[in-house]
């Protein structure tokens, strides 16, 4: 059986497909015949080894006239690859990107064809789709309510190192009361909620992009925020496990990697209930809640360290049982059953 993944956002890079080629791995360590493929800008096809040589990402070039935005990019060239490995499946990593269509019409109904659930829910394809992957339980049922019907529903976990998140014993003292992760480019991720704790509370708040001085300048000045800037995982894990608690205030979102890196780290999250729907067991390893609950909510967990703690390595266990490479391995296994069972 042969399987092609294709990564739907344009880029060069594949750091943040750590998952899928561990995926596409497992798939190939069981007999199927794998490939991925990904629009780059560069002027031709070229082809990069990823985990030890095991999955091999064949760059094609985008089209010329392009668009500039990566949802918009189709690519010829990666018609052509395709053609010539055959697929029996294709799955498409994200929805409502120009390049699904554009292959779907190009291969008509040869190859049956699936989704890796990004961000958006929509896609003019999902109609022809055989199986959508998403990101926790409750999002399927919310929004592709005929796959999880079917059993064509599948969930596909996140990519978590394990060993490098693992809470460190004696756990470290607190540095930080309330930990966020994101960036300062999009307003979608809002930080700007997390003021009304300065100065009560010691806060860290790490992420790409300058901070807007008009809005957190005094927060700066206070001396109780700390804006580190964008941290690769050696940098970012040993001050989240020198944090007490994650709060995710983000107004749109799936399930964020970064909230379950932290709880993989050991702290228990807070999270708008509008944004993050699912993924965590409310009341469990962690709370989600309205923006209205979400003071008190933080305040609560930061004032009862027996239930902080209870939680946090509540929430360690959740992402050691549902997420990382072990999950992932065992989430491939059961799909490729899954088409062998009915292709």
């Amino acid at each position: 059986m042969r399987i092609a993944l294709i990564m739907s956002h344009a880029d060069r890079s594949m750091g943040g497909a750590t998952r899928e080629l561990h995926f596409m791995r497992t798939l190939r360590e069981q007999g199927a015949e794998v490939a991925v493929f990904r629009i780059h800008p560069g002027p031709q096809t070229e082809q990069e080894s990823f985990l030890g040589g095991s999955v091999t990402v064949t760059f094609t070039p985008e089209d010329a006239g392009a668009h500039p935005v990566p949802h918009h990019k189709v690519s010829a060239a990666m018609v052509g690859a395709l053609r010539g490995f055959a697929p029996d499946v294709v799955i498409f990593k994200g929805l409502s990107y120009a390049i699904n269509a554009y292959v779907a019409e190009a291969l008509g109904h040869g190859p049956a064809y699936g989704f890796i659930v990004g961000g958006s829910v929509t896609d003019p394809v999902l109609d022809r789709a055989a199986f959508v992957f998403g990101e926790y339980d409750e999002q399927m049922r919310a929004h592709f309510a005929r796959f999880s019907a079917a059993g064509t529903g599948f969930v596909l976990p996140k990519y978590i190192d394990l060993e490098a998140t693992r809470p460190p014993e004696p756990p470290p003292a607190a540095e930080y009361d309330i930990a966020n992760v994101g960036n300062f480019y999009e307003k979608r991720k809002n930080q700007r909620d997390l003021l009304r704790f300065v100065p009560e509370f010691r806060l860290l708040l790490a992420g790409g992009g300058r901070p807007d001085k008009a809005v957190f300048g005094a927060a700066e000045q206070s001396g109780r925020v700390h804006f580190p800037g964008r941290l690769d995982h050696a940098a970012l894990f040993p001050l989240l496990h020198r944090s007490r608690v994650m709060v995710h205030t983000s107004t749109m979102d799936g399930l964020p990697r970064a909230m379950v890196e932290g709880m993989a780290c050991g702290l228990p999250v807070v999270a708008y209930r509008g944004t993050v729907q699912g993924g965590l067991e409310h009341g469990v390893q962690g709370f989600l809640v309205s923006p209205e609950e979400l003071d008190g909510t933080v305040r609560r967990l930061l004032g009862d360290e027996a239930l902080r703690r209870r939680m946090g390595q509540a929430a360690r266990e959740h992402v050691e049982r549902q997420h990382g490479v072990p999950a992932i391995r065992a989430a491939a296994a059961r799909f490729l059953d899954f088409l062998q069972r009915t292709l």
